[in-house]
């Protein structure tokens, strides 16, 4: 391709990006490995450390600052991806960054991202800046690779930061908004940077429904199963959400086990997590059958109001708790997003219960309509979150059916009574009967 050719591609590129374009020199690949964040950033011409000086939390709330700021990716000749961070408080609180949400194909408006959580690892640190790999990510070789970073996450402190009572924030999120691309130009490296819009949500619970198996022959033996229903809710700030078409879900699960009796301490076990992602549709449904006896089915929809949940739930006789139901009203919006069992049986003398522990509920996108008719297809800044391991509420046997039993069981008893008064005072109706008789013969 001629220079001039080069140059229309480029142009174009940067019209695309409909934001005002931000250049910065190739940090080549070879520099991205040295030992300090800033003397590679300081490779960079137009950089000037004076522009992020330190500041603290009184005067970064003043300048609506948030508390990391992405100012610079990289890709190294190994193809990892870094990410260079500004942290204006270092001298203050030291705050670390956990995670990105970052989606990696092209967008004009920062509309139908696919983004997906990349866990980050520090590098290097020097004053307010720090540098993180971006982990189990391979630059591809894609003449334009863009790194559409929607938000990056931080380790929760107490010190500045509050929890939502059932929303356990494990990570922060703080909106980033940036779409870069990188190329080759005349064999050095070329980074550009456009911003695009965000949506900020707030979550306010995160949790899970139980349901009963029913009767089983297991339960003779001291074997029971419960179905259990993963859930978000949350709200959205800057928007009047009218309908959700759908959107993207992160979570990880991994197994737990606790073992009660002779020989074990009763603490619980934990096998590896496994990441999930997952997208849900308006369309979705899930449902709940344990299968036994006086089993109800149980049914919800993926996506639902706050108000529609708690109603659905109501009707199928689902007891759930006052302080999930309050919260659950103090919310627009609730995500059923996961599935999954609890086992509890007899083995040796001891009672051994295996379940599911899911960390990391992540909300990365959200498609919906506003009640001005106009659609979002928006990445989704938001906390990620922990639900603990108690059930919110519980859905038990079909009560229609248990009462039919216990009329079936009174019927059948009276009949047995009757029987069994027959059979036991009948002799002795017979023979009173026939001493009658005989007297009065």
């Amino acid at each position: 391709m001629s220079n001039i050719k080069k140059s229309l591609t480029i142009s174009l590129l940067a019209v695309l990006l409909i934001v005002a374009v931000l250049p910065f020199s190739a940090v080549f690949a070879e520099e991205t490995t040295s030992a300090d964040v800033l003397d590679e950033l300081q490779h960079d011409s137009t950089f000037n450390a004076d522009d992020y000086p330190e500041l603290s939390l009184e005067d970064l709330s003043k300048a609506g600052k948030p508390l990391l700021e992405v100012i610079q990716v990289a890709e190294s000749k190994e193809d990892k991806l870094y990410i260079y961070v500004y942290q204006p408080t270092n001298n203050t609180i030291d705050l670390k960054a956990t995670a990105i949400s970052m989606s990696c194909k092209y967008s004009s408006n920062g509309q139908d991202l696919d983004p997906s959580p990349y866990d980050l690892t520090l590098v290097s640190t020097s004053g307010v800046f720090d540098k993180y790999l971006v982990e189990d990510y391979k630059v591809s070789n894609d003449a334009y690779r863009y790194y559409n970073i929607v938000a990056i996450y931080r380790e929760f402190n107490a010190s500045i930061d509050t929890n939502t009572d059932g929303a356990d924030s494990v990570e922060k999120a703080i909106a980033v908004g940036q779409q870069w691309c990188v190329y080759y130009l005349n064999d050095s490296l070329v980074y550009e940077m456009g911003t695009f819009e965000t949506l900020e949500i707030e979550v306010q619970y995160t949790g899970s429904l139980a349901f009963s198996e029913g009767i089983t022959i297991g339960n003779i033996f001291g074997s029971f199963t419960w179905g259990h229903s993963w859930f978000v809710a949350f709200n959205v700030e800057d928007y009047i959400v009218e309908h959700i078409y759908d959107a993207k879900l992160s979570y990880s699960v991994r197994p737990m086990t606790r073992v009660i009796g002779v020989g074990s301490s009763g603490e619980w076990s934990y096998g590896d997590f496994v990441g999930k992602e997952i997208w849900l549709k308006d369309t979705d449904t899930a449902s709940y059958d344990g299968g036994g006896l006086f089993a109800k089915e149980y049914s919800w929809n993926r996506i639902s109001s706050s108000e529609d949940f708690i109603a659905n739930a109501e009707a199928q006789d689902v007891t759930i708790s006052e302080e999930c139901k309050n919260k659950l009203k103090e919310s627009q919006w609730v995500f059923a997003f996961a599935e999954t069992e609890k086992d509890e049986y007899y083995s040796e003398g001891a009672t051994v219960t295996i379940q599911s522990d899911i960390d990391d509920v992540t909300i990365l996108t959200l498609h919906f309509v506003d009640i001005n008719h106009k659609i979002y297809n928006l990445g989704v800044v938001g906390d990620r979150v922990n639900p603990d391991n108690e059930s919110d509420g519980y859905g038990g046997m079909d009560t229609d059916l248990v009462d039919d039993l216990n009329k079936a069981l009174v019927t059948i008893y009276t009949i047995l009574i009757i029987i069994v008064a027959v059979v036991l005072l009948g002799p002795l109706v017979l023979g009173a009967l026939k001493y009658i008789l005989n007297i009065r013969w």
